[in-house]
């Protein structure tokens, strides 16, 4: 349930963080186009986008904790309750109701987290396969490059943006999940030197920040209705593979049950929300 409780959390504050950058999306410099002092002025001078920045920071090291505890193809796809929250969001603050297709989306997504809820448990990390994950970080990174590429130079690049969004934050995590069993292996503490003296810290920091701008330029040239659920969708299949190759977790029947709902539930989320989202 530690697990559980400290996932969901930090998916809320991301969620928060989420909320507030699309309220201030259309106020914002546009990536690639504004000069790097007036981006940094523009962006950091909105208070809302400010407030979200801190929001998706502090769910970023729940999130880290998160993965300590608990194994990475648990904790990420439990990110995705986050989708509900949003709705939940939306709904108190701006005072969206909800189509039946919405509700039957929310409904899914919710039985697959309280399906995922049983198998998080708090775990020690049990190797870390170094040949394999050199190998599935060079084929993620090629994939990346190339929907960027591909995104960047079509006109209605939303879906191309959206995979690269998703695999910026899915190698966050994968690296995030690296960090934190290369700190347990050693013998180490998180909450320590070690993660601040990490020598993975500053790539997955890197990925992270990578993941952030990609989302706002998808963000700024796309309907959210289709980036959220794709990147998401993204993000789960990149951490799930992940898990079982590098990081010998267990994908039993049941969880990938549960990661399939809760995969399915967001989609529909998104698919069946009005232009009201777009």
């Amino acid at each position: 349930m530690q697990v559980v409780l400290i996932t969901l959390a930090a998916t809320l504050l991301i969620q928060c963080g989420y909320f507030l950058w699309k309220l201030t999306a259309d106020a914002l410099p546009e990536v690639g186009k504004a000069p790097l002092p007036a981006l940094i002025a523009g962006f950091l001078g909105n208070a809302k986008w400010t407030l979200g920045l801190i929001a998706t920071i502090v769910g970023w090291l729940l999130f880290i904790k998160a993965t300590d505890l608990g194994e990475i193809s648990v904790v990420q796809p439990l990110m995705s309750v986050g989708d509900v929250f949003l709705v939940i969001l939306a709904v108190t603050f701006l005072h969206e109701r909800l189509t039946r297709g919405e509700w039957l989306g929310l409904a899914i997504t919710v039985a697959g987290a309280v399906a995922l809820a049983f198998e998080a448990e708090v775990t020690t990390p049990a190797g870390i396969a170094w040949p394999r994950l050199a190998l599935f970080l060079a084929i993620v990174l090629a994939a990346g490059a190339f929907m960027l590429v591909r995104g960047w130079r079509s006109r209605h690049g939303e879906v191309p943006l959206a995979i690269a969004v998703g695999i910026g934050f899915g190698l966050g995590a994968v690296l995030t999940k690296l960090m934190t069993a290369y700190i347990a292996l050693g013998g180490m503490e998180l909450e320590s030197s070690a993660f601040v003296l990490n020598p993975i810290l500053p790539f997955m920091i890197l990925a992270n920040v990578a993941g952030l701008v990609l989302l706002q330029v998808a963000f700024q040239r796309g309907r959210a209705a289709v980036i959220v659920p794709v990147q998401l969708s993204v993000v789960n299949g990149i951490v799930v593979l992940s898990g079982y190759l590098v990081f010998a977790e267990t994908l039993a029947g049941s969880r990938l049950f549960a990661i399939a709902l809760i995969v399915l539930g967001t989609a529909w989320l998104h698919a069946a929300a009005p232009e009201r989202h777009a």
